[in-house]
């Protein structure tokens, strides 16, 4: 019985935590979660956000340096994301892709502002962290209707976001520049009043058939 707990507990602590949103890891140790339950529509807000130049960065610095500056890199994005309530979605080499909304349901008023407020954190942390390589972020930010669950099979599924609003937050991120947070016209309209805004004009995204209106934080 006592190994059993102590199985339970290493699971729970030391694999769950790892992988999936705390909301679900409590949720799993109470034994109310269910991964076979079918995705669900909702409107979120997703932040893709990267290191500026980090392939060059690679082939500088070589696996075994690269591998430890990427580690405490990831390591403070998490912390932030924690901090701010936000999930994290999945790590893509030096790119982060963060989700406000899911799985625990958030206005989307509040999405918005979660998600700059994170964004700008970020972007200060990246700049404050005393490495050999300075580094610069740059993110971008999207909000609108998704499909959001665990996609895959019963031997191998992932807790993800999937539509549109996703594809848009990576591409406004790739079309961003250095150190600066580019965000789409929905976010840009539920935050109002709240932050200075500065237009950047209709963007031609690659993959997305039309225009995208965006706005970066002044």
């Amino acid at each position: 019985m006592n190994q059993s707990v102590r199985f339970h507990r290493y699971i729970t602590d030391s694999v769950l935590h790892r992988y999936l949103p705390p909301s679900m890891v409590e949720r799993a140790a109470a034994g109310e979660l269910r991964l076979d339950t079918p995705p669900e529509r909702r409107v979120l807000t997703v932040m893709f956000t990267d290191v500026v130049g980090f392939t060059p960065l690679t082939e500088r610095l070589g696996p075994e340096a690269i591998g430890r500056l990427l580690d405490r890199y990831l390591a403070e994005i998490a912390d932030l994301a924690h901090a701010h309530g936000a999930t994290i979605d999945k790590f893509i080499g030096d790119c982060v892709m963060i989700v406000f909304g899911a799985p625990e349901e958030l206005a989307p008023e509040e999405q918005a502002r979660r998600c700059v407020a994170l964004a700008a954190a970020i972007h200060k942390r990246v700049e404050e962290l005393e490495m050999e390589h300075p580094l610069e972020a740059r993110t971008g930010i999207n909000t609108g209707e998704a499909v959001v669950g665990n996609f895959g099979s019963r031997a191998r599924s992932d807790y993800t976001v999937l539509g549109p609003v996703v594809n848009v937050a990576a591409r406004l991120e790739s079309a961003g520049l250095p150190g600066r947070i580019l965000m789409g016209q929905e976010t840009a309209r539920l935050l109002g009043d709240s932050v200075e805004l500065e237009a950047a004009g209709e963007l031609e995204l690659k993959g997305v058939c039309e225009p995208v209106s965006a706005f970066f934080l002044a």
